[in-house]
């Protein structure tokens, strides 16, 4: 069997500690389908010795990556400013794995693996705001925190219920946000409270939050929440959610591709379920940008 080359990304302090049990069979595995596997964990990648430009520059044939989002975000970083950029695939070890989920990656490694030796790959856009990049999700304003402020305890103890806890946490004691406001193609959203800019169509449990689907036709989706009453926002965000009012008087969805956002110093951005800090607030979407095993269509 001729071997290919690959490097492994590995984060052990990801999502709950029983799923890494499995990561020991993960290496028998993907040695088992023909793959030569370098192993370096997360808090090894740095910008004075990194694998990741390594594979590169070498041109691997994969980049496997055993976490979380926020193992895929800090992977992605690197990668996207690579010219050649080996095939991608996520083993979901994270708390909620929401990229591997919009890939429609199967929770079960030896099932992940069936699909790696498949050869199925889906080309993906990437998301880029200011300096750094996101693969997913990228949000700010009122309860944007909530993903990168639950503690890590409760996430490796209650996995995606703790930041259900946390959610209404926030709820109680967070009122809504300063005014954000977005200038797309000279038209300029203001007031507002949340956004959202999604690859897919689904957040954390909430699947189908809108009808279609998005990944490699130049776009993402971008919802708006107008500023209001605590009470008043967040019913209508669960009425959205659930399908309940197509009221567009405080929430608006719309396409992108490109767009300036500004934000008050107050607000934090979030990328990936990751707190960011980016030199701009210029949004833009990397079409096709990474090839990643998987399929994220509807069969």
């Amino acid at each position: 069997m001729s071997h290919k080359q690959a490097l492994i990304i590995y984060n052990p302090l990801s999502g709950k500690r029983k799923k890494h049990s499995a990561f020991p069979i993960l290496l028998n595995k993907l040695s088992e389908i023909g793959y030569h596997l370098t192993v370096n964990e997360i808090n090894e990648v740095n910008n004075m010795n990194n694998p990741i430009r390594k594979a590169c520059t070498q041109k691997w044939d994969a980049i496997f990556i055993a976490g979380g989002d926020g193992t895929v975000n800090q992977t992605i970083q690197f990668l996207a400013e690579e010219e050649f950029r080996p095939n991608i695939g996520v083993f979901p070890f994270g708390t909620s794995n929401e990229f591997a989920k919009f890939m429609r990656v199967p929770n079960n490694i030896i099932d992940v693996v069936s699909v790696i030796e498949s050869g199925c790959i889906t080309p993906v856009d990437l998301g880029k705001f200011g300096n750094r990049y996101f693969i997913n999700i990228a949000a700010a304003g009122w309860l944007a925190d909530i993903t990168y402020e639950t503690p890590p305890f409760l996430k490796s103890k209650f996995g995606e219920l703790a930041y259900c806890l946390y959610f209404f946490k926030k709820l109680l004691f967070k009122k809504p946000s300063d005014n954000i406001s977005i200038n797309i193609s000279d038209t300029v959203f203001s007031d507002l409270s949340l956004f959202l800019i999604m690859n897919g169509n689904s957040v954390g449990p909430l699947e189908r939050l809108i009808d279609e689907k998005i990944c490699d036709d130049g776009y993402f989706h971008l919802l708006t929440y107008k500023k209001t009453t605590r009470i008043k926002l967040l019913f209508h965000l669960f009425a959205k959610l659930l399908n309940l009012s197509k009221d567009l008087s405080i929430i608006q969805h719309t396409k992108i591709n490109e767009a300036d956002f500004m934000l008050p110093e107050s607000i934090s951005l979030n990328l990936d379920g990751e707190l960011a800090s980016v030199n701009s607030s210029y949004f833009q979407v990397l079409p096709q940008h990474l090839n990643v095993f998987g399929s994220n269509k509807n069969n």
